[in-house]
């Protein structure tokens, strides 16, 4: 049996290793994986429908495979049951004859279900919840930079509240939907500033306030990351004050400009 699922926390793009069931790793919240159709639940107390399996060679006990690859092979230590892996155990997964995924917790019907870990040969690993073959409930991603994202998981992506951790420090507190920081939510970054608001598709997008370690602030609209539509930057060294409407992070007034999410290069006053 095979699991495939997604792999948060934020803002990179993933390989996507061989995994069984939904065991691909959660993409570090890049694009969002294309939704796929889950396997029928079995009836209660009978053996489920027909579907692709891949059986230990040893002991004959099989895992439904959700996505069906060549050369794939199992070995696994816990129960049977309809010739099922049942129960509580350690599955893991071949290619090739060479290890890839091990699952390591509670099966249904050949199924992720319940509580167990998943670990990816990138050395990735998800602790958490399970349903349906699927990571679904409350989890923890860790991914091989060291970054990790805690959070709800639906149908193996992160979907309501839930915290990213970068290996810098740098924390993101809020909502994701769809694989994505998506919502309202936090950035405490580690020397000290931080960015409460709005966000799209991981990027400040919205209505947002950042204040800088220096004690500079911007308040107002944003959109990929920076200063857009009407807003104000004010402290700092300085002590200026900018308010007005901003393009892309540039702002000039006369002789007077400012910068928030672009250089002074970019927006062309240097």
């Amino acid at each position: 049996m095979r699991i495939v699922l997604p792999s948060l926390l934020f803002a990179v793009a993933a390989c996507f290793p061989a995994a069984a069931q939904t065991s691909r790793p959660v993409p570090e919240l890049g694009t969002a994986p294309i939704p796929r159709q889950l396997p029928t639940l079995p009836t209660p107390g009978q053996p489920p429908a027909a579907s692709d399996e891949v059986k230990d060679p040893k002991t004959g006990c099989g895992v439904v495979m959700m996505n069906a690859e060549p050369n794939l092979s199992i070995s696994w230590s816990g129960a049977c049951d309809f010739d099922l892996a049942q129960g509580k155990g350690v599955l893991q997964w071949f290619k090739g004859g060479v290890p890839t995924d091990r699952y390591e917790g509670e099966m249904k019907d050949g199924l992720y279900e319940g509580q167990g870990k998943l670990t990816y040969p990138n050395k990735a690993r998800y602790e958490g919840e399970f349903k349906a073959g699927e990571r679904d409930g409350k989890g923890t991603y860790i991914f091989p930079s060291g970054a990790r994202l805690t959070a709800e998981f639906r149908e193996g992506r992160p979907q309501g509240h839930g915290m990213y951790v970068w290996p810098n420090g740098n924390r993101y507190i809020g909502d994701f939907r769809d694989n994505q920081r998506t919502g309202r939510g936090t950035i405490m970054f580690t020397d000290g500033g931080r960015y409460e608001g709005e966000f799209v598709n991981g990027k400040m997008q919205g209505r947002g306030v950042r204040v800088w370690a220096n004690g500079s602030r911007y308040e107002g609209e944003w959109a990929d990351d920076k200063a857009s539509g009407w807003g104000t930057k004010s402290g700092g060294p300085d002590g200026q004050v900018f308010t007005g409407m901003w393009t892309n992070g540039c702002f000039r007034d006369n002789q007077r400009w400012a910068t928030v999410g672009a250089t002074a290069a970019s927006c062309g006053f240097q």
